[in-house]
């Protein structure tokens, strides 16, 4: 089977790779080249930014390498060779399918799948404030990594997998009953210092307990990186380890997840969560929530209140162990990566030998 997917998400790929590629043994191939925009079939943002947005995503890199008919770029974030083709190649791999990820190329990849012979779907996978963008009359099929409501196509609602070869669950690291235990505090929140109100209670916090070590990996985007700036890592097996070298994890983000990659990463690698129960409740991480087992609603606490359940965590490690392990046992409750491939694999079968079914 060959598929065809555009590429705006490192962990979304990876996601695609992981289950397309390596479980089931596809060819997995995304756009390359500047005349998949000049041909209107590639237009993520085009009409805010016009090529400059599809030049991050289309442009080569010098150091690609020419297959004939494909080429390869290497993957250093997730460590693996990308295939990709050319719009010429791409009309002439017999591909079976076709997915567009971002709705601003439903239009031009579903015209491309019709020109080429190829059946089209939708991935669905951020945060969805209605459909009315999403084109379901150009598309067979969809791929749900988020909540929303049930499309009229035929389509499978599943997680988006990661390794859980690098998220995997270890003890934290300071689960010893030692008088200097030091409690780390961490949050991968990507530019969370943008967000005023937010990056202000996590300072404010951390200022009343400087005895804890307090971390913010990631960008700092707009807003100037402070003292508790740790860092941009560039690869997920490093993200990882950091997150098990964290004893709590703070994550207080309310915008723009969808599935939410860092949220199940911290349930994945077992570290009890503080953040807004009520931004998850009803996205797919919500079922990993429960309070005073494997996190904290920091939604419907005083500070003095959060403080004494991370004062709690310092003094009695065996508690923050028992938490730890409870938000590790938890998503391997909710999440089966075995199970969503399962169903993916099923659903793009039938697309790609015309047995769908109305959903």
């Amino acid at each position: 089977m060959k598929v065809l997917a555009d590429y705006h998400h490192h962990d979304l790929w990876e996601s695609h790779e992981l289950t397309m590629t390596d479980r089931f043994g596809w060819s997995l191939y995304r756009p390359i080249g500047m005349d998949w925009f000049d041909a209107g079939y590639w237009n993520f943002e085009r009409q805010w930014h016009g090529d400059k947005v599809a030049r991050q995503y289309l442009e080569p890199w010098g150091s690609d390498v020419d297959m004939g008919d494909h080429f390869l770029r290497y993957d250093s974030s997730h460590l693996r060779q990308l295939k990709m083709l050319t719009l010429q190649q791409a009309r002439d791999a017999g591909l079976d399918i076709v997915i567009a990820s971002v709705e601003h190329n439903h239009e031009g990849l579903a015209r491309f799948a019709s020109e080429t012979g190829a059946h089209f779907g939708v991935h669905l996978g951020n945060v969805r404030f209605g459909n009315e963008a999403d084109r379901w009359d150009l598309a067979e099929f969809g791929i749900l990594t988020t909540k929303m409501t049930p499309p009229w196509r035929p389509h499978v609602t599943i997680h988006q997998e990661f390794s859980l070869v690098d998220f995997h669950y270890e003890p934290p690291p300071n689960s010893c009953g030692c008088v200097n235990r030091v409690l780390n505090v961490s949050s991968f929140v990507n530019c969370f210092a943008e967000n005023g109100p937010a990056y202000a209670e996590f300072r404010d916090t951390a200022k009343s307990m400087p005895d804890m070590h307090w971390r913010v990996y990631g960008s700092y985007g707009s807003a100037p990186p402070d003292e508790y700036a740790a860092g941009n890592l560039d690869r997920c097996s490093s993200v990882a380890t950091a997150m098990r070298a964290s004893d709590v994890a703070w994550h207080t983000k309310q915008w723009s997840d969808g599935f939410g990659h860092v949220i199940h990463d911290w349930f994945a690698v077992g570290r009890p969560v503080f953040g807004s129960y009520g931004y998850y409740r009803n996205q797919l991480a919500g079922p990993l929530w429960v309070e005073g087992e494997t996190s904290f609603d920091l939604d419907t606490k005083s500070r003095d209140e959060v403080a004494a359940i991370l004062r709690h965590l310092h003094d009695d490690p065996d508690w923050h162990r028992t938490l730890c392990e409870n938000a590790a046992r938890r998503f391997r409750e909710v999440v089966s990566f075995d199970d969503d491939a399962a169903a993916l694999r099923s659903l793009l079968e039938n697309v790609a030998s015309d047995r769908l079914v109305a959903a």
